[in-house]
């Protein structure tokens, strides 16, 4: 496959905006019903503030979430797409599969 060709791969394509470290976590904390920035750094500890802020911005470039703001208070609130809905049960397989394989490799 060429490099021009495996750049419009489907998989190539899925994989550009799910592999960036991170992201499929900050998409399990959406999915677990966090909305809110400092939600998520309680369940992603290990991810510093602004490597989270920066998975944010480009999932929501991705179209995987919509930042929403509140004008009244300046609440941000983030909340899943249907393309980030979608993903839920095929990152919840690849989880199924990542476990009963693990020690395989």
């Amino acid at each position: 496959m060429t490099e021009e060709s495996y750049n419009h791969c489907p998989i190539s394509l899925a994989s550009a905006m799910l592999e960036p470290r991170w992201t499929m976590l900050v998409l399990f904390e959406l999915w677990s019903g966090k909305t809110r920035f400092n939600q998520f750094r309680q369940g992603l500890v290990n991810m510093s503030p602004s490597l989270l802020s920066k998975r944010l911005k480009e999932m929501e470039v991705n179209g995987l979430l919509l930042r929403k703001e509140n004008l009244d208070t300046g609440e941000i609130t983030y909340s899943l797409t249907d393309i980030g809905r979608e993903l839920e049960p095929i990152v919840n397989a690849l989880g199924r599969w990542a476990h009963r394989n693990i020690d395989a490799a």
